[in-house]
């Protein structure tokens, strides 16, 4: 059995804003850590690391309303200083999923 591994506040706090943190199915992260990674527009990706192969990439309009529109979703936008910057609600917690 794989050893479980936990990520919490403080750790997300110590990445750079709009990074990405790519973690394993088989971590934990915490709410607060979620919390921490939305506040700091921190992408989470969950990967299967059983997996053989990477996803596969899909193109997808550029226009980043054309996008949300393109599959249903719960997202939060946030505008500050004219700028957008929209976030989906996954199972995982936010991912940052574009600005404009």
């Amino acid at each position: 059995m794989a050893q479980k591994r936990l990520i919490v506040e403080s750790e997300v706090h110590a990445l750079a804003r709009g990074s990405e943190l790519v973690i394993s199915k088989d971590v934990i992260i915490t709410p607060a850590a979620l919390d921490a990674a939305f506040a700091r527009q921190i992408r989470v990706v969950r990967i299967d690391k059983s997996a053989e192969s990477a996803p596969s990439v899909v193109a997808a309009p550029t226009n980043l309303w054309q996008r949300m529109h393109q599959g249903e979703g719960t997202y939060v936008v946030q505008v500050k200083n004219g700028r957008a910057t929209v976030s989906r609600l996954t199972d995982q917690g936010p991912i940052h999923f574009g600005s404009e």
